[in-house]
């Protein structure tokens, strides 16, 4: 930013490179992974929604580039335990997170980007809980109790629940700590509703230590 506060020219910049880039890739089914050269930095970017076994195909997209810079983020988010697993392999491969301006990143992908070792935000990240739906082997827990104590089935699905959202909680807390990201992230997290989010600030994305650069 400027003195005033205003917006830089190097992130109105990106914000062009990053309309150019995404283009028809916005709005897509499944994560997909594109090159890009932006200056003198070679970028691999993200967009659409997290999904099982996105950690391999990111490895296989990060071999087939030979060299990535920075791994840019956009993505309403998906399957949290597909926003981990990408995540730490970016962790485990020091590579660079960015969302770019006009880009958003939230709930799985908020996550991924965290597993960044360099991590900007010229964009917006947002958080909220995990949506149970997303969770196939819950939601088959659930069709087999209601098929088979109907009308009564609610005392039988309970505890099912909570196992599983503590089991949810533990693994985002868990993650959060092997990233050296503040656990008080959790606080907008757990109260933010599935249908809303919650934009960190740019006070939050440092306090949390979300960002570093």
């Amino acid at each position: 930013m400027d003195a005033a506060g205003g917006v830089s020219r190097t992130q109105v910049i990106l914000a062009i490179l990053f309309i150019w880039i995404v283009g028809a890739y916005r709005g897509a089914d499944a994560l997909e992974f594109k090159q890009r050269v932006v200056g003198n930095e070679q970028i691999l970017l993200a967009t659409g929604t997290f999904v099982p076994d996105d950690d391999k195909r990111l490895k296989r997209a990060v071999e087939r580039a030979g060299r990535v810079d920075e791994v840019w983020l956009s993505s309403d988010g998906g399957s949290l335990y597909a926003g981990l697993a990408v995540g730490r392999y970016l962790r485990r491969t020091g590579l660079a997170t960015r969302v770019p301006p006009e880009a958003i990143c939230a709930s799985a992908c908020a996550y991924a980007f965290i597993g960044g070792v360099f991590r900007v935000v010229d964009g917006r990240i947002g958080v909220h809980m995990t949506a149970r739906e997303v969770d196939p082997e819950l939601l088959a827990t659930i069709t087999v109790l209601i098929r088979n104590y109907g009308a009564n089935a609610a005392r039988a699905i309970i505890p099912h629940v909570e196992q599983w959202a503590a089991r949810s909680a533990a693994a985002q807390a868990k993650y959060l700590v092997e990233m050296s990201v503040s656990l008080e992230l959790m606080v907008p997290i757990v109260e933010t509703h599935k249908d809303n989010v919650h934009w960190l600030t740019r006070d939050e994305l440092k306090r949390y230590n979300v960002v570093n650069q």
